[in-house]
Parts: C-alpha cells; structure tokens; sequence
C-alpha cells in the first residue's frame, strides 16, 4: 500500500502533513506487527491541544510518538514532553521532526515495563495514539502509578472507548471499564475518520479524553489487592461472582458468599452487574478478612 503524497506547505508557510514528508524522506514502512498507525492529519492536532488545555508549565507523557507530529506539537506548548516509542528504527525520522525542541525527552522503550514514577517531574497530562493492543493496558497502569496526571486525550480504537464508558450490565462491561470508572471521568470527545491515520487501520477510532476524579473520590485501597479482586471477578465471566472470586481469589466458597451477600445483591449476580464502588467494597474486605485458602 503506497502512502498518500505530501501536501504542499499552507499559505502560513508551515508544513501540512509533516508524517507524510517523514515516510516519503526516510522510506518508512509501517509495522502491523507493532499495530503503527501514523497521524497523518495535522487537523486534529489543533483539536487534541484545545482539549488537552496544557499550560507552560505542564509535562505531558507520550505514548507511541511515532514520527513526531504530536509530539512536536506538544512541545510548543508544554514545559517538558515524554515521548516514548517502542520502535527505534523511527529515530531519524523522530530527530527531524523534533529538531530544535529541547524540551522533549525521548525513551525508545515499551512504556508498559518503564519506570515511569521515576520520570521527574512527574507528568501532569497525557495525550497519544497509542497502538490499539497498548491502549487499555497503559490506562489501567498509569491511572494508578501516575497519580499527578489529571487528564488524558487519547485517540484509542472505538471498542476501547466502548470498554472504557461501559456502564454495569453492558455486554463490554470489564476490568477496563471498573478501573476507569474508579480514577476518572470519561467524556468522548469525536469519533476519528480512518483517513486521518496511515495505513488506514480496519476498526474505528475515537478521540477520548479521561479526567481524573479529585483525591475525596478514588480510595486509598492498595491499587494492588483492588486489581486483584476486580481481576478475580471478570476472571471467569459465566460464573457467578461468588464462584469467580472463590477461584480467582482461592478463597473459601463461604467467605466469597458472605462478602457477597454484604452488598446487598443476589448471591447469583455476576461481576458485570456490580458498580465499581461495590468492587472497592468486595477489595476492602477481602484485605481485613484475610481469608483462609481454599
């Protein structure tokens, strides 16, 4: 599939499409296997600014820089940028993009396994166009180790977006929707023509941005024993929730009963029917209870 040709520069003397100048000079052949979908509308950068509404002194982080648009834009207005790329054949075309910009950081590495609390200053916004496969994962991590970001614009595959927004009882309804529900609000923002992107991905794709509820909001529950109890529950989705948490938690039938029953719902409800502030409950006392193992 041979790219789109350059457009020429606009009458304001920039350059439209800068990802496609990038393809065309450095030869770049978008990787599947790394599921690469470049920006390649320069449109929607002025729409993800606007609702980004990052200051001088914000830091953003990147996900999936890619050829550097994005990121490049967000260097104009921010104080700092991380961008993180997995793909370091992309480095030449990323340095020129990004030429000059001296407040952006590079870290060509798979941003699920960096230590990204270590980053200093700590990021305060967030926007990217992640890889599809990368999209939900990062959300769920950052949201909880990355407490100083406050609002994300993301451009993610629908079905994600789905996922995330998916009230109790919906079919999509999951760990991504539960964890998302718990750390922040969603609003979509548009949904994404797929001629914006290059190669044009085969599923839709919607620009979203989460803001993060304030700290009275989110619990101070060890994210790690409420990922655990919530990733118990939809471990086995036909099961009830007293038999998911019994297995996924090898606890006792009994205790996954009683913890149940607690919350004032069938013992034969199923976990998409709890709201996520039931899962907090189920969490909380599963750590005072410490029940014995099945």
């Amino acid at each position: 599939m041979s790219a789109p040709e350059p457009k020429e520069a606009s009458a304001s003397g920039g350059l439209r499409q800068v990802s496609l100048a990038r393809i065309a000079e450095f030869g770049i052949e978008p990787k599947r296997d790394l599921g690469q979908n470049f920006l390649i509308d320069d449109n929607i950068l002025g729409v993800i600014l606007g609702l980004l509404e990052c200051g001088p002194d914000d830091v953003v982080l990147e996900v999936g820089a890619g050829l550097g648009v994005l990121t490049a834009a967000l260097a104009e207005v921010a104080s700092q940028v991380y961008a993180f790329e997995i793909d370091r054949s992309l480095e030449p075309a990323l340095q020129a993009t990004l030429t000059g910009r001296s407040n952006v950081n590079l870290h060509f590495a798979d941003v699920l396994r960096a230590g990204l609390e270590e980053l200093a200053p700590s990021p305060t916004l967030c926007a990217s166009n992640p890889p599809y496969s990368v999209a939900g994962p990062f959300v769920i991590e950052s949201l909880q180790r990355l407490p100083g970001i406050h609002r994300y614009c993301l451009m993610v595959q629908r079905e994600v977006a789905d996922r995330m927004a998916a009230p109790p009882g919906s079919k999509v309804y999951g760990i991504l929707s539960v964890w998302v529900g718990l750390y922040a609000r969603i609003a979509r923002a548009r949904q994404l023509s797929r001629s914006i992107f290059y190669p044009q991905p085969h599923v839709d794709s919607t620009l979203i941005v989460l803001d993060r509820r304030p700290p009275n909001e989110i619990t101070t529950l060890e994210p790690a024993v409420l990922r655990q109890v919530v990733q118990a529950a939809f471990g086995q989705r036909r099961k009830t929730l007293v038999n998911a948490l019994s297995a996924g938690l090898h606890v006792e039938r009994e205790w996954a009963a009683r913890a149940v029953e607690s919350l004032g719902v069938s013992p034969d409800v199923r976990a998409e029917r709890l709201e996520p502030a039931q899962f907090v409950g189920l969490a909380e006392m599963y750590a005072k209870d410490a029940p014995a193992r099945s």
